[in-house]
């Protein structure tokens, strides 16, 4: 490729401005998945919750083999909840997320390629990116709209599949564009610009859920309240937010990165043929020399094995990442009590701290070596979630409880909790209709309703409270098999005595509540050093194995590179979905992810190739030349 075409200067330095436009494609793709994974996680959620076919096959299960109740109840899940008891819903959800994985392993090596062998006027990547993404919008876009207007797992399923296919066509494409107009000494820098594009696309992303609720209450009328009572309303604003994102970044690499064209032309000969037969026979002919070219470029023995390696690396890399984002909305909504667009606010932090450490991170991997600061970010990584792991369970110590014993006390509060928001939603869909919208007095809280239930024991007056805390207290109170779980959880778990439902919810709430406000407090500094260790990583693994291939194979080893992570992230949510069935708690996401995490360390140290070829070795070989 001609030099003029690199994001370089002349004077050997990266053109930040060229390289940044070229990762407005990047960032389209960021956004999207960036939204896909907390949100797609909650439809399912709830669809498969309300799946009858689910409910029957978990219940015919349990009752073939009853080991599995069993299991599940040796974890805390043994109180009584609607549809509680063992559940096949995680496992499912672990599944269905894999199908985006399933399609990147099988069509993005394949596209990659193909983008390789591509000859177009716009050049080898850049059509793949201009079809692609307005599709991809679109299909986005339609997800929230079919799961609400039919609650249908087919209907919603087809609408995913068609997302996961499209997006397939145009992300290895649209990676390999920045490794195509870089030299390979300037990889590292051009990644870490690319990976800020990145950041921010996944920060726009993670504020798009409070963005969709300020829109949803703007078009609808809706009150903030309402929406967080039933927060699936606002999805189909936070998913335009992306199709929105996906066309503004394809518009700016079709009109400002000038890839050039990719058209073979023999010199002389297909410009002055006449006949169009003779030029298409030219092509093909052009075509095949290219091929075989590429064919005979092949590796090392030490090149293998340190391809080999870095695959492993990046497989278990990723079984910890994936499994962290495929389920850290619903990790944040049974351990910190979040909704979606909390969580993802929260998950703001790691995208920002993200792209503040793109810029070093490439620095860093030009001075001290990429596998060096590969296993940097590794150990920051692992350290952040034994610190906050470690610091749970001394939480649990001070209260002479185990992990199990807290399933079960957390699992006790859900049972109210859920019905309280379930109850909650009933009034704001009813407010709706009768063109209302629900107070913030008629809005039920957990602190309240015990403050209620205590009135309610002691005779004392409740005029104060809204009526609806006494319709949810005869729906509560009716459930007899609840209410004497709950006493129970206090009296056998929690050792305090009490015969009464209101006395049983505030310890119970008091329990919960002081380990989760620790929580939400410690998982801050664990994002910021996760957020930063991850770009530590993900800056340098692409530009290693890319160094590995050399510059005429970029967009098949950009295709191995993709295999490996989305290999893993096929295996992984399945991996831990399985473990989150009989684990009973989605904390354990903090003993899965560090184990994937250790290995993908220990295999990295095998990697011996794919360091960039330092600036002065270049230098004399063009002297010499």
């Amino acid at each position: 490729m001609n030099n003029r075409f690199f994001c370089a200067k002349e004077n050997g330095k990266l053109n930040y401005k060229r390289t940044i436009l070229t990762g407005f494609g990047f960032m389209a793709t960021s956004i999207a998945w960036a939204i896909y994974d907390p949100y797609i996680t909650k439809i399912l959620n709830k669809l498969l919750t309300s799946s009858d076919a689910i409910t029957r096959l978990s219940n015919t299960l349990v009752e073939k083999m009853p080991i599995l109740a069993d299991l599940s109840a040796a974890q805390g899940d043994d109180i009584v909840l609607p549809g509680g008891g063992f559940t096949l819903v995680p496992l499912f959800i672990g599944i269905i997320m894999t199908f985006d994985n399933i399609f990147g392993v099988i069509f993005q090596p394949t596209f990659g390629k193909l983008s390789d062998r591509c000859h177009s006027k716009l050049g080898k990547r850049r059509p793949f990116i201009v079809y692609g993404a307005p599709i991809s919008a679109l299909l986005f876009l339609l997800i929230p709209i079919i799961f609400l207007k039919f609650n249908s797992v087919p209907l919603t399923m087809l609408c995913v599949i068609l997302f996961v296919f499209t997006m397939s066509l145009w992300r290895a494409p649209v990676v390999a564009l920045m490794p195509d107009l870089t030299p390979p000494s300037l990889r590292s820098e051009g990644n870490a610009v690319i990976n800020l594009m990145g950041g921010i696309g996944s920060a726009v992303g993670m504020v798009a859920g409070t963005i969709g609720i300020a829109l949803c209450t703007l078009f609808t009328g809706l009150s903030k309240t309402q929406i967080k009572a039933d927060e699936t309303v606002s999805f189909p604003y936070v998913f335009a937010i992306g199709s929105l994102v996906m066309i503004i970044g394809m518009l700016v690499v079709l009109f400002f990165v000038k890839e050039p064209d990719s058209r073979i032309k023999l010199q002389g000969e297909i410009n002055q043929a006449a006949d169009e037969a003779a030029k298409r026979k030219a092509e093909k002919e052009a075509k095949k020399a290219e091929a075989a070219a590429r064919k005979a470029l092949v590796l090392s023995k030490g090149e293998r094995k340190s391809l080999i390696f870095m695959l492993g690396c990046l497989f278990f890399l990723f079984c910890g990442t994936n499994a962290i984002t495929t389920f850290f909305s619903l990790f944040a909504q049974e351990i910190l009590h979040m909704i979606t667009s909390e969580a993802t606010i929260l998950m703001t932090i790691f995208a920002v701290c993200s792209g503040a450490a793109a810029l070093p991170a490439g620095k860093l991997g030009k001075k001290f070596g990429r596998k060096k600061t590969i296993m940097a970010g590794l150990a920051i990584f692992l350290s952040a979630f034994v610190v906050f792991f470690g610091i749970f369970i001394a939480m649990l110590g001070n209260q002479d409880l185990s992990i199990k014993n807290y399933v079960t006390v957390n699992n006790a509060y859900i049972a109210v909790s859920d019905q309280l928001n379930e109850f909650n939603s009933d009034k704001s869909d009813a407010a709706t209709e009768a063109d209302q919208k629900l107070s913030e007095e008629d809005t039920l809280s957990m602190e309240k309703y015990i403050e209620y239930r205590a009135a309610v024991e002691t005779g004392a007056d409740t005029s104060a409270f809204s009526t609806n805390y006494a319709e949810f207290d005869a729906i509560i109170m009716e459930q007899t098999e609840l209410c004497e779980s709950l006493i129970n959880v206090s009296d056998k778990i929690l050792g305090k005595s009490v015969t009464t439902v209101d006395a049983a919810l505030t310890e119970i709430n008091g329990a919960v509540a002081n380990i989760t406000k620790i929580l939400s407090i410690l998982i801050y500094p664990v994002l910021v050093l996760g957020g930063a260790a991850n770009m530590f990583i993900t800056v340098n693994t692409l530009p290693l194995v890319l160094e590995i291939g050399g510059i005429d194979k970029v967009g098949t080893f950009t295709g191995y590179y993709y295999t490996a992570t989305f290999s893993a992230q096929i295996a992984s949510p399945i991996i831990y979905g399985f473990i989150r069935m009989f684990a009973g708690t989605y904390m354990s996401l903090f003993y899965y992810s560090p184990v994937a995490f250790l290995l993908s360390l220990v295999l990295i140290l095998f990697v011996k190739h794919g360091e960039a070829v330092p600036d002065e070795v270049i230098k004399a070989a063009e002297e010499n030349d």
